[in-house]
């Protein structure tokens, strides 16, 4: 699945070391930017989680609504549809009893950022000085099916590829990060590649229409 939505933030000082370059940025493939970070999902995967992800969408596939069919295809209980991993899990919940108000103005922004986060994150390496960036793809490779009663893991944030390139919009590299994940029993249920366009943008005259 892939969809790409370009920054609408206006174009900012480039952020970065201008003594980078991306071929040193590719130096850091393989590297974990997580910073050993766990996350444990705060649910475990139900019938109602599995039946309101569906409703939307009108996912008709009866392994994910009946657990007698799911069973009849060889599968420990009803699936959980592909999507549900990268989406449906929280992580540290939005708000917990004794924790202070999410809203006054003052309050701490990358504490709020965190709440949302579906991954672990430390930043980036090192890279080029650049001010814009989009989401570009996802893929998601499976090794074994999430199903009800199952409690997910996230971890990881692997660089897994970086390519310079020029494009109409401005000149930087696409990159691309991977993030496992694992059930109760340790055992690894999906990797989830997310990849990213960041770049210095071009002036406004000379971006391609």
């Amino acid at each position: 699945m892939a969809k790409s939505e370009e920054s609408k933030t206006p174009a900012t000082t480039p952020a970065g070391d201008p003594n980078v370059t991306w071929a040193d940025t590719a130096k850091h493939v393989g590297e974990d930017y997580s910073g050993g970070t766990i996350m444990v999902a705060d649910e475990r995967v139900d019938k109602v989680m599995i039946s309101r992800y569906c409703e939307p969408a009108e996912i008709g596939n009866l392994t994910y609504w009946d657990e007698e069919v799911a069973r009849m295809a060889g599968y420990r209980s009803q699936v959980v549809p592909w999507a549900m991993v990268k989406e449906v899990p929280t992580y540290s919940g939005n708000w917990r009893p004794g924790q202070p108000t999410r809203f006054p103005l003052d309050a701490d922004v990358d504490f709020q950022s965190q709440l949302a986060a579906r991954q672990p994150t430390i930043g980036d390496p090192p890279m080029p000085p650049t001010n814009a960036g989009f989401f570009t793809d996802m893929t998601i490779e499976f090794f074994d099916p999430v199903c009800i009663g199952d409690r997910l893991t996230t971890m990881g944030r692997v660089l897994e590829r970086v390519t310079p390139k020029e494009t109409r919009v401005g000149v930087g590299a696409f990159l691309g990060y991977s993030t496992s994940y694992f059930n109760q029993d340790g055992q690894l249920v999906a990797k989830a590649t997310q990849g990213y366009y960041r770049f210095v943008r071009k002036d406004e005259k000379d971006i391609v229409r």
